[in-house]
């Protein structure tokens, strides 16, 4: 049997302990139908582009370190990381592979990649301190522009450079660029489970470290913030939580997308094996539990009051705001919720042009990544489940004509037309609009 059906097989007999029948049911059922209508394989590069890619000429030079730390590496799993470094189509990189083996096998196999490529640092730790104290060890011997984290059982796509360097030079001087990621088996036989990710979201972050990889940090802040061993387990999580606090405090918020910036391609490849939280969440439990505390942490250097609970989701928490999140978050106006007609949803979450984000989501699914069953910052909520802020309600009722709480009314798209004209007018001034998969205000 595949290890990772294997694995998932353990997922759901555990998700069925934790959750009981009735939640496993509509996870099972969500998982049948993504398999059924959800078809993927990674796509590589041609040679074409690869070469386009390679040829290119900048006008400044920008150097990338690749930071992995080692433990009882794999051979195969080793090989397959540093073939994907030293075959970018972006070359101007170091890969800096910082070791806590007890054994030679992983020396064995970064010397003979040395004797072929350039660029690669092979660093022996006098002991183990754990994922973060290893990988701040490799950050010293970095001297890129911006340093990427890889996992020593992962690898990268051949134009994953590239394309960060794109996003970078069409921004001025991003602090965090990522991308999308799928997962590859053990034996690297399939693709799977792309997750598309979103440009930057602070309030998914608060629920889950979606981000995750590939991500690229400017050298100066990474090296500032560095690691926290208390953290193992969703270091890269806390360290992004930080990263996201130290933007806000130099930049603002306003200017929060321009530093953290998304390419929604995939760039990295996700291992899933036995001992991976890709093949089975559990395996890892203690990570989640880091996670929710890098959370706590982020809550607290905001000065917000909250608790962190865990949700039915492994790794996926949700903010319980000590009275509510308007007394919390100043800046949120609006908090909307799903609508469902015949166990579809039919309302909610909207873009700007008033596209339902979860259009036809079945009641009860959490939709990829679980996304549909976090908060997040939308362009427009709909206005017959929402609640307002109290000190918009004279706003609300000038825009729209409505009372409030929504009094009802049967046309549709008069309704998503004045649920988009408030929610501009918020945008306009600055104020978050906040989905909420749990805000239930009318039926």
């Amino acid at each position: 049997m595949d290890r990772c059906m294997f694995g998932s097989i353990k997922k759901t007999i555990k998700y069925y302990k934790r959750n009981g029948f009735s939640d496993t049911w509509y996870a099972v059922q969500e998982r049948l139908w993504e398999k059924k209508h959800i078809k993927y394989d990674y796509v590589p590069p041609t040679e074409e582009e690869l070469k386009a890619q390679k040829d290119k000429k900048y006008e400044r030079p920008l150097k990338f370190s690749i930071v992995v730390p080692a433990y009882e590496t794999p051979e195969v799993f080793l090989q397959d990381l540093i073939l994907s470094v030293v075959e970018q189509s972006y070359d101007n990189r170091e890969l800096i592979i910082a070791d806590a083996s007890k054994t030679n096998a992983v020396a064995k196999v970064v010397n003979s990649f040395k004797e072929q490529y350039g660029g690669i640092i092979y660093h022996k730790l006098e002991s183990n301190e754990g994922i973060s104290g290893n990988t701040n060890a490799a950050l010293e011997l970095a001297t890129g522009d911006y340093i990427t984290l890889l996992d020593h059982d992962d690898f990268i796509t051949p134009d994953a450079l590239y394309h960060i360097r794109e996003a970078i030079d069409k921004a001025d001087s991003p602090v965090l660029v990522y991308s999308d990621e799928d997962k590859t088996n053990r034996f690297v036989e399939k693709y799977f489970e792309q997750h598309k990710k979103r440009d930057f979201d602070r309030e998914i972050l608060l629920s889950n470290n979606y981000i995750c990889h590939l991500s690229a940090f400017r050298a100066d802040v990474i090296k500032e913030l560095k690691l926290r061993k208390e953290y193992d387990g969703a270091q890269d999580h806390d360290l992004i939580l930080r990263t996201v606090q130290w933007c806000r405090e130099r930049y603002g918020d306003k200017e929060l997308k321009k530093k953290i910036r998304h390419v929604p391609r995939v760039l990295y490849h996700w291992r899933c094996h036995d001992a991976s939280t890709a093949g089975d969440p559990n395996a890892k439990q203690y990570a989640f539990d880091a996670g929710r505390h890098a959370i706590e942490e982020a809550l607290k250097a905001e000065g917000i009051s909250g608790e962190v609970k865990e949700m039915k989701h492994l790794g996926f928490f949700r903010v319980e705001y000590e009275g509510g999140i308007f007394a919390q978050r100043e800046n949120v106006g609006i908090v909307g919720g799903p609508l469902f007609k015949d166990e579809k949803m039919c309302g909610g979450a909207m873009e700007a042009d008033g596209k339902l984000i979860y259009d036809g989501l079945y009641q009860g699914f959490s939709g990829p990544m679980h996304i549909a069953a976090l908060r997040q910052s939308v362009p427009a909520v709909d206005l017959r489940n929402a609640v307002i802020r109290e000190e918009l309600i004279p706003l609300y009722k000038e825009i729209t004509g409505y009372e409030y709480p929504f009094p009802g009314d049967d046309d549709t798209e008069r309704i998503k037309g004045k649920s988009l004209k408030f929610c501009n007018k918020l945008r306009e001034k600055g104020i978050e609009i906040i989905y909420d998969p749990e805000c239930r205000v009318s039926s």
